[in-house]
């Protein structure tokens, strides 16, 4: 490997860190704006969020903390999809091709589980 070519990847591994800790960044406040928005209310329940009606939420404690577990589900996701993109710039076929069914998988795990 060249060194252009370490350095492009170590450029995308450092992109794909600071993806995951953003994504856990992200998940973390919203979840504890939403706990401390629900302990402040004084409710003891939680509505139940379904992912297509994340509108629904019932409170706006419900809807971060909602959110800040869609944040942590999708956080792997979005690295599967960048690890796609670096892998199609090396033109590794057969780890573009694993990656892209592991995204469909879960794409068709989300719409037949109804989210």
């Amino acid at each position: 490997m060249d060194a252009a070519t370490t350095a492009e990847v170590h450029r995308v591994q450092r992109i794909i860190r600071l993806l995951l800790r953003g994504g856990l960044a992200v998940a973390v406040v919203s979840m504890a704006l939403g706990l401390t928005l629900k302990i402040a209310s004084g409710s003891r329940r939680s509505a139940a969020v379904e992912l297509f009606s994340l509108g629904d939420a019932g409170s706006p404690a419900d809807l971060l903390m909602a959110l800040g577990v869609l944040a942590l589900a999708l956080t792997p996701a979005f690295r599967v999809l960048a690890l796609v993109v670096l892998w199609a710039r090396e033109h590794d076929w057969r780890f573009v091709g694993v990656a892209v069914a592991v995204i469909v998988t879960l794409g068709v795990a989300v719409i037949v589980g109804h989210g």
